[in-house]
């Protein structure tokens, strides 16, 4: 792998540009082939382990209910609110120690961390352990997607960038599968897991594997260097203050597209928390059959979606729209829009899956278009940084009450469990009408901060 010809990947840095515009060759990294795609290779298995840790519940609501005695809010705390305390208070610590250190020993750390909670989760007793287990494993998006995104930003080839988040972002969807597929099956198969692992509740071993997977992930990361940044920064790396005064700066640009990405994030959360459960209480399936479905759905229409959606970011920007991520992303919330009500409204069972296999192949795409649009408008000293403030903003809104606000109109409003579906349509549905305005709102800003000094990778 060492020995693969080199080709030259350099792009001049915002550092570049506010020392004069010098792009001296000093400045281009060599980087081999074989060696920017394993990075972004590992990367995208830490962030399918780090989604199957928290994909896996979707499957395991009935078992966990009824073992644990927990109601459908409670279990929407576990799904949401619990990933995202500990996620809250040590992402942004996190990605500063990012900018102006070791980023893969950051993602590193996190790994470890959320392999380690996602097996204590085999082995807890009731609502309030399992809620403090799934406080650690919120740790892995907010050390992984920062750091990792800032990697590929000095790893891509020119021209490349959101290809190669697009393929970091297929780990989600392969995350997703292995949880709804795998924990399908284990569902419906206890019988063979008792000659292997006897007296463990079948949901438990589940927790046991995607650990496992947790632990693989973090042994892959040993395989991966540090790559250096593309130039040597004119000023000492920025701290969270400076980092902070940018984002107040380009205030209207910041809210539009950050606003924007938290309301696809929204309907992403709580798509992915409640489709399922959906499939089993509105038609009638079982929760392995219904993961076997999603799972499915997941591995392939998610693949699909997140690399085409980077494909498409960068064919599009490569013919003058440098909006491009905006513009995928208007297209992206249209087609939740559509999507949901189809599967939850219509009556053929043939369009209910063609529908919800769209639905999965949309839930992989805003990380794709979050990481593409607001590295742009990021200087690199502060790529990770931002990244992670955006995460905290995911956490604290998307993740706490996307999976919320379903079980709240679930429970509250309908007073129905049948009624999940109509909860779903009306959550998403609010969601995806918010992300719209908010790109449109932002797209002047977006094009004026790139024609004046474009940062992007």
């Amino acid at each position: 792998m060492r020995t693969a010809p080199e080709v030259m990947t350099g792009i001049p840095s915002q550092d570049s540009a506010d020392a004069g515009g010098d792009c001296a060759s000093t400045d281009l990294v060599a980087t081999t082939q074989p060696r920017w795609i394993w990075i972004v290779l590992v990367l995208a298995v830490c962030h399918a382990a780090a989604v199957a840790s928290f994909q896996v519940l979707s499957v395991l609501v009935s078992p966990i209910k009824a073992e644990l005695a927990v109601t459908d809010v409670q279990y929407s705390l576990i799904q949401g609110l619990a990933v995202a305390i500990f996620a809250s208070l040590l992402g942004v610590p996190a990605a500063t120690a990012a900018d102006r250190g070791n980023r893969r020993l950051v993602v590193l750390v996190g790994a470890v961390v959320w392999a380690a909670a996602t097996l204590a989760c085999a082995f807890v007793g009731g609502f309030r352990e399992l809620f403090a287990a799934r406080m650690l494993v919120g740790l892995g998006e907010v050390f992984l997607y920062p750091s990792a995104l800032s990697m590929i930003a000095d790893v891509a080839p020119a021209g490349r960038f959101s290809t190669a988040i697009g393929a970091f972002g297929c780990g989600g969807p392969v995350g997703a599968a292995l949880a709804l597929i795998g924990g399908g099956w284990l569902l419906q198969n206890p019988a063979r897991l008792a000659l292997i692992l006897p007296g463990l509740s079948p949901w438990r071993v589940v927790f046991l594997l995607c650990g496992a997977f947790g632990v693989l992930a973090a042994a892959l990361l040993l395989t991966v260097s540090e790559p250096e940044h593309r130039a040597k920064p004119a000023r000492p790396r920025a701290g969270i203050a400076a980092t902070l005064r940018h984002m107040i700066e380009h205030g209207k640009l910041f809210a539009g597209v950050s606003g924007g990405m938290l309301a696809l994030s929204f309907c992403v959360f709580a798509t992915a928390s409640w489709l399922p459960t959906m499939l089993v209480r509105d038609h009638s399936m079982s929760y392995p059959s219904a993961g076997a479905l999603t799972g499915a759905a997941a591995l392939v229409g998610g693949m699909l979606g997140a690399w085409a959606c980077g494909l498409l970011s960068d064919w599009v920007e490569r013919r003058g729209r440098h909006d491009a991520a905006l513009r995928v992303s208007i297209v992206v919330s249209l087609a939740f829009l559509t999507a949901i009500p189809g599967a939850v409204l219509t009556a053929s069972w043939g369009s209910t899956v063609t529908f919800g296999w769209i639905a999965y192949a949309l839930l992989g795409m805003p990380t794709v278009l979050g990481g593409t649009a607001l590295q742009q408008i990021s200087p690199p000293a502060m790529r990770a940084q931002v990244m992670a403030i955006q995460v905290l903003l995911v956490n604290l809104v998307a993740l706490s009450l996307g999976p919320f606000v379903v079980a709240a109109l679930t429970d509250g409003v309908f007073q129905s469990p049948a009624a999940v579906g109509d909860a779903l349509v009306i959550t998403v549905g609010a969601g995806a009408l918010v992300a719209v305005a908010a790109f449109l709102s932002s797209r002047r800003a977006f094009l004026r901060y790139r024609a004046e000094g474009d940062s992007a990778p």
